[in-house]
């Protein structure tokens, strides 16, 4: 299979990493925040529901970016169309399904103030999310490896 990933598809792909670690970054500092929010007994829901907004603005921007690394490595693997074509169904789902979850969380954190029961179970949703955007970055990532080339040592 002869490939014709360039320097602007390895850019970007390298752009696509970066953004990572910062939602990486992003989602690490959240958590240690809510802990620390639920030690305190502290259920700020309006602190908590502009920081998943936040959350959700860069998911959406990398989300975007991300269709687009697909279509470029899609048209650098014209040959190989099936298998980027699963690949962009795989994050096409993991996307809606980030985002839907996201979104209904701060929708319910949006509500009258929650008792700490509902806070303990938005805390718990937070930590599915978060787990889910860690594994759609691991698979997401292998398939996005795998259709680039090798680099030289």
């Amino acid at each position: 299979m002869q490939s014709k990933v360039g320097s602007d598809e390895i850019g970007a792909f390298d752009q696509w990493k970066a953004e990572h670690q910062v939602i990486d970054r992003y989602t690490a500092n959240l958590t240690q925040w809510i802990a620390a929010q639920s030690k305190l007994r502290a259920s700020q829901f309006q602190e908590t529901v502009k920081k998943l907004s936040e959350l959700n603005e860069q998911l959406q921007a990398h989300f975007a970016r991300e269709d687009q690394i697909c279509q470029q490595m899609r048209a650098a693997h014209q040959d190989c169309t099936l298998d980027a074509d699963a690949v962009q169904r795989q994050i096409n789902a993991d996307h809606g399904n980030i985002s839907n979850r996201l979104k209904h969380l701060i929708d319910r954190m949006q509500e009258a103030e929650f008792e700490m029961d509902s806070w303990k179970k938005g805390v718990h949703e937070l930590g599915l999310i978060i787990d889910l955007i860690e594994q759609h970055d691991e698979q997401e990532s292998e398939s996005i490896n795998c259709l680039l080339p090798p680099t030289s040592p």
